[in-house]
Parts: C-alpha cells; sequence; structure tokens
C-alpha cells in the first residue's frame, strides 16, 4: 500500500459492546476521515502497554482537534482475541478490526515477519490516514521501534 492507493475493498470483522459485526472497508470509510493504527497484535508488549494506551485516552481529542471521523485499529488476531483486549484497554471510540484471515494484511503489503516472537508474518506498525478512501498519508515504524506512530509522534505528524 502506498499514498494514492485505495483502500481495499475488504470485509474485517469489527468488535464492540454489541458483538461481532462483519465491517466493509469500503462501506464504511466512504466520505469520511479516518486514522487507522495498525498493530503487530493484541496483548504483546508494545502494543498493550505503550502503543494504544494513549490513542485510547485520548481518541475523542485527536478526533476533534484533527477532525478524524473515525479511528480504527486493525491487527491480524482472531475476534474473539481482539474483543478480550479491547475490554482490556478500556472503552473509547477506537472501532477494533480482526484480520484474522489476513486479507488487509495481504492486500496492503504492510508485512513484517514475527516468527522469532513465534508469531509468523503480522501488520507492520503503522499509521494510515485515509481520505474518502484514499490513503493520504502512511506512516510506519522500523522494526522494533515505537516512534513514527507512537500518539504524540502523530498528533505532530498528521
Amino acid at each position: 500500500m502506498n499514498e494514492g492507493d485505495l483502500i481495499p475493498n475488504i470485509t474485517l470483522r469489527s468488535v464492540d459492546s454489541d458483538g461481532i459485526q462483519n465491517f466493509n472497508l469500503v462501506e464504511h470509510f466512504q466520505n469520511k476521515k479516518v486514522l487507522v493504527i495498525c498493530v503487530p497484535g493484541a496483548f504483546t508488549s508494545t502494543c498493550h502497554n505503550q502503543h494504544l494506551p494513549p490513542y485510547v485516552q485520548n481518541c475523542e481529542i485527536l478526533m476533534n482537534e484533527k477532525g478524524i471521523d473515525l479511528i480504527c485499529c486493525i491487527t491480524t488476531n482472531d475476534p474473539f482475541v481482539l474483543d478480550l483486549w479491547r475490554q482490556e484497554l478500556g472503552q473509547s471510540k477506537i472501532k477494533f478490526l480482526s484480520d484474522g484471515n489476513q486479507e488487509f494484511l495481504q492486500k496492503s503489503d504492510l508485512i513484517r515477519n514475527h516468527e522469532k516472537s513465534f508469531m509468523g508474518n503480522r501488520l507492520i506498525r503503522s499509521i494510515i490516514m485515509i481520505d474518502n478512501l484514499k490513503v493520504i498519508k502512511l506512516i510506519m515504524d522500523d522494526p522494533g521501534q515505537l516512534d513514527k506512530t507512537s500518539y504524540e509522534s502523530i498528533v505532530k505528524t498528521i
């Protein structure tokens, strides 16, 4: 995936207090400004302890200050694990999306191998800014890093 590309027309699974639902990206992102947080995995140390908590705590501020309609978090975990992670992180307006079949992973080509951690292929830790289905900004962290996609960095970058 590159800046200027359209978001793939695929259906992931959303998890929230209403349960697990199908979530078509094109249908839900059309005519909206969307920030997508891609993470390697639920409950993994960096994602769970450092990356997501500031977004969960400040998502409404971010949405209001930057004119964002929707913030989503995508990971390759199955919807059941993702729902438990969502609950553990606490209530927020972030939409958690399961890419359990790795369709988004494959179509976006945001693939990083985590075999050393026994996790196989996972999404690269990244931020995708989308405006009416078009990728307008793609920010990726280097392996093992959390700097370019941290909440603090994104507030300054977007």
